[in-house]
């Protein structure tokens, strides 16, 4: 009995002993890029771009909203004496239409307008690697996503094919993916239904796309980390 009783405290002894599990110490590369896309906000996307000469703005009435890309040229007249600089003259190079549903969280892309890249570097201003639609982009999303939405919808049109495919190539570059293609007939409904639908809620035929707000943000908060930052 003495014996037994040896062993079983010496199996109660090793129970005690048994170390807990803990937790795992690294996070899955999704979840800290969720992580580092809500550390990115307005103040931060403001900031980089008036580094390029880019001034950011965002106007709402009701759900409907417009963000507009400015940017300031400026002109130099030159006599055979002097030389002097005129205020600069503020042209609008891009913007964005939309509305979102706030009981949702959902937000519709309407129009995207960007003026060429050339007529962009004439006028002073450089949005880099960026690109204008980017900056604005990522711009409006923060804006939304303090309004609580999380998801975006956008129409990549269909104009032409060699168009059609650079536009869905550069919406998936930032963070969309393809949903279907608007105007296309789906086996179990009429045509009419849904080229009439189609119509009037995007105004036009080409690919669906669709994001999550913040996955978008996590993508590219670190092209809008100041270089003496450190990561977040």
């Amino acid at each position: 009995m003495t014996t037994t009783r040896a062993r079983s405290t010496t199996t109660r002894g090793r129970r005690a002993t048994r170390r807990p599990s803990t937790p795992p110490q690294h996070e899955h590369g999704h979840e800290r890029r969720r992580r580092c896309g809500q550390h990115l906000d307005v103040a931060r996307v403001v900031a980089s771009a008036e580094r390029r000469n880019l001034r950011l703005e965002y106007a709402g009435l009701g759900p409907a909203f417009r963000v507009t890309a400015t940017t300031t040229t400026s002109s130099t007249s030159s006599t055979s004496s002097t030389s002097s600089s005129s205020p600069g003259v503020v042209v609008e190079v891009g913007h964005i239409t939309g509305f979102f549903v706030p009981a949702s969280g959902y937000v519709h892309f309407d129009e995207m307008r960007v003026v060429p890249s050339s007529s962009l570097r004439a006028s002073g201003a450089s949005a880099g690697a960026f690109g204008t639609g980017l900056v604005m982009g990522v711009f409006a999303l923060c804006e939304l996503r303090d309004r609580g939405c999380r998801t975006a919808e956008l129409l990549a049109i269909n104009d032409n094919s060699y168009q059609f495919s650079k536009l869905v190539r550069y919406y998936e570059r930032m963070g969309f993916e393809r949903v279907r293609e608007v105007g296309g007939v789906d086996e179990d409904q009429s045509p009419w239904h849904v080229e009439l639908v189609d119509r009037l809620v995007w105004g036009g035929s080409g690919m669906l796309m669709r994001a999550d707000v913040g996955d978008v943000l996590a993508r590219w908060s670190k092209a809008f980390q100041d270089k003496g930052q450190s990561p977040t």
